[in-house]
């Protein structure tokens, strides 16, 4: 009997991973320097120095190419503050070091969210972080009814989400320090109205 094997090269997977950064990198670069809607896939394969084919084998649509971009800038806001807040405490202390970290690809996020594609691929990513919401205030959300959860959650959602930072900067003037601050605070607050049952009966 014939056993097939199966050959995995390190070196060809480290290799695949370089090219598909390099298309996500150049994504970001055009991103920067005009508007979304007008970047094609033989674009980025330009910008990247590689084919158009290329492209095509790492991301088969526009818009799991604009996911990559959304990935690419999350990972550097991470990077630039250290992990995700996955719990409660985390989310209270670490959203204004986050909207700090975010104003540093402030630019690329206006670009993408300026467009049709950019915010679809922006809001499929955002689907991600209802779980972990719901596990980082899983104590806080004991006992809670179902409804209550749903609206403390998507508040949560709201006030950490990159269009609250902005919101507030652009038409309120605040710096993202002042933003993330004020943005803090608000978590903190309704955390612990949650644990208020006459808070809680208002909704």
């Amino acid at each position: 009997m014939t056993t097939v094997r199966t050959y995995s090269s390190p070196l060809r997977a480290e290799h695949a991973a370089l090219t598909r950064d390099r298309i996500v990198d150049a994504a970001v670069e055009l991103l920067s320097h005009g508007d979304s809607d007008d970047i094609a896939m033989q674009d980025v394969a330009k910008h990247a120095g590689v084919s158009v084919r290329t492209v095509y084998r790492n991301f088969a649509t526009r818009d799991e190419l604009f996911d990559g971009v959304v990935a690419t800038l999350s990972q550097r806001i991470v990077n630039l503050f250290g992990a995700r807040p996955s719990t409660s405490d985390e989310y209270v202390n670490s959203t204004a070091d986050i909207v700090r970290a975010m104003s540093e690809v402030e630019p690329l996020y206006r670009a993408l969210l300026a467009t049709q594609a950019g915010r679809e691929s922006h809001q499929r990513a955002a689907q991600q972080r209802r779980p972990e919401i719901a596990k980082a205030f899983a104590a806080e959300l004991a006992g809670v009814g179902e409804n209550e959860t749903r609206l403390f959650s998507a508040l949560i959602h709201l006030v950490t989400s990159t269009q609250a930072a902005l919101f507030l900067m652009d038409y309120w003037n605040l710096d993202p320090d002042d933003a993330g601050r004020a943005l803090q605070w608000l978590i903190r607050v309704v955390r612990d109205a949650l644990q208020d049952p006459e808070a809680r009966a208002a909704l």
